[in-house]
């Protein structure tokens, strides 16, 4: 217990560290309560708990917007030394650059194959077979990775630029690169184009078939979005449409409910009407009279 309370309070004071130097760095005002950290001479150790939280909230207001994690992280990746610092300035940044760059060698690499051309591509893979079809499919996986790591590098980027990136979601972006992967592919083979034997027509086919497999690629949730649309207009051509007849149901309920309630008013006042008269010829009260009176007029 005290292991893990001892790695809290350190932890803790990293954070202050990296936030000094960060406010430090971005020329802002720093928190009067950070003087501790800059004394040599004193023992951190010694520190309260209570002086170390009130320190890191003093300081977490000073950084906003940025995170302190997102901070932290950033001062650990540049005090280590990696010959892969000039990729990015975390790991996941530097990963995807590498996958980026191994995805266009794959891709220029493949080009330069002669069973890679205009007519090869717009075969398809049904007309394809052997190893022409495996380069024409790696073509399209190289495209829809260079796609994938271009959407997810301009993702990343702009919330290291903002100071709030988060670690914590690094396997989102590897789930993106993977749907991308798949969703390139979907777009380059199951879109029928059947260009004409003319030129200039292959010349297009093949220029749009990578095209589709980098924009799929780059937008995963796009083809998503118009599969789910394909299916629910499937599906409401065969079963009818959801909405439509969610809303007839509710209109009719609410039919049925107005129907009732204007019975059971009709009814009300029915008795009302009975009570009144039995309230004359009896001679009952006035004020049971008045009172009814009132209830009618409402």
């Amino acid at each position: 217990m005290k292991t893990n309370n001892l790695h809290l309070r350190n932890y803790l004071l990293d954070e202050c560290h990296a936030m000094v130097k960060f406010l430090s760095a971005e020329g802002r005002n720093i928190p009067d309560e950070s003087q501790k950290l800059l004394n040599k001479h004193n023992d951190e150790s010694l520190w309260k708990s209570e002086d170390i939280i009130h320190l890191h909230k003093a300081l977490s207001h000073a950084v906003l917007p940025a995170r302190p994690k997102t901070i932290w992280l950033l001062y650990n990746e540049e005090n280590k030394k990696s010959f892969f610092s000039f990729l990015g300035p975390v790991g996941l940044v530097r990963k995807l650059m590498l996958v980026a760059i191994v995805s266009l060698i794959i891709f220029i690499t493949i080009s330069l194959s002669p069973k890679v051309n205009a007519q090869s591509v717009a075969m398809g893979i049904l007309a394809g077979h052997g190893t022409e079809l495996l380069l024409n499919l790696s073509f399209f996986l190289s495209a829809a990775a260079l796609g994938a790591c271009f959407s997810n590098l301009f993702e990343a980027n702009k919330y290291i630029v903002q100071t709030i990136f988060d670690p914590k979601y690094e396997s989102s972006y590897w789930i993106r690169f993977v749907l991308g992967l798949i969703a390139g592919l979907m777009l380059a083979v199951l879109i029928p184009i059947t260009p004409s034997q003319e030129t200039s027509s292959l010349k297009i086919s093949f220029i749009s078939f990578p095209l589709l497999a980098m924009l799929g690629g780059f937008s995963a949730s796009l083809v998503y979005r118009i599969l789910r649309r394909i299916v629910n207009t499937v599906e409401s051509f065969i079963t009818g449409h959801p909405d439509k007849d969610k809303k007839l149901q509710e209109k009719d309920q609410l039919e049925k409910q107005q129907q009732r309630l204007a019975i059971e008013r009709k009814e009300m006042l029915d008795v009302l009407m009975s009570l009144k008269s039995e309230s004359h010829e009896t001679k009952i009260k006035e004020k049971l009279t008045n009172t009814i009176d009132k209830i009618l007029m409402n």
